[in-house]
């Protein structure tokens, strides 16, 4: 029989501080990210605000619902997965609540932020000696990080605020710039890319909860 190699508990130690896994709430960016942060986690949401910041630019819903079934088939198996933005973060933090209701035991949330990727032959991109086959390399969406912060501040609002260190600051920026949310975005790069009408229609987006995949684990 093949032995069974065990770490040492240094190493363990080790690897859970470069994968946020000593905290209840994490924060990464892409689909790479979320395959560090997820280990252990029972909830994976998926911050997307704009609908250009993961697959380039999407016209209409149904396209933006491929777009989302395909960027979840990249995601870790195992934990639920729900579609976060602006609008419904306290949404998220009520299924936190009811998931830790229903396993009599805290609920482990990874944040993902989808970031920008630069579509296929994107003039910007190559121009600087950006190769745009590589996979999972998201640039800062500020979009997507306000809203991580949003989800985060919901937590903490409930009481869950066992925050890593990366999603205290998506949360302090968020916090520090409220007041102006809905104009950043709107002055931002992937706002400009997509034009007015899509960036409104994306702001206006309401507060239910949006489940991508229902947990795959075993009861």
């Amino acid at each position: 029989m093949e032995k069974v190699r065990v770490l040492p508990a240094a190493i363990v130690a080790r690897v859970a501080a470069r994968t946020q896994q000593r905290y209840q709430v994490r924060f990464a960016w892409g689909s790479g990210g979320a395959a560090r942060i997820a280990a252990d986690t029972h909830l994976i949401v998926w911050i997307d605000v704009l609908p250009a910041t993961a697959t380039g630019t999407v016209h209409g819903d149904r396209e933006r619902q491929r777009a989302l079934r395909a960027v979840t088939a990249q995601l870790p198996d195992g934990p639920e997965v729900v579609l976060g933005h602006l609008g419904n973060a306290s949404a998220i933090a009520e299924r936190v609540t009811r998931l830790q209701a229903e396993r009599g035991d805290r609920c482990v949330v990874a944040i993902v932020a989808a970031g920008r990727h630069h579509a296929p032959g994107d003039d910007a991109a190559e121009a600087a000696g950006e190769a745009a086959d590589v996979p999972d390399a998201p640039d800062f969406a500020v979009e997507d990080l306000l809203a991580a912060g949003a989800v985060v501040d919901a937590l903490a609002a409930v009481g869950i605020d066992h925050t890593s260190p990366e999603a205290a600051a998506a949360c302090a920026a968020y916090t520090g710039l409220r007041r102006a949310v809905k104009h950043l975005v709107s002055a931002s790069e992937a706002a400009a890319a997509l034009g007015p009408e899509a960036v409104h229609a994306a702001l206006a987006d309401g507060g239910e909860l949006v489940t991508l995949r229902e947990s795959t684990r075993r009861a």
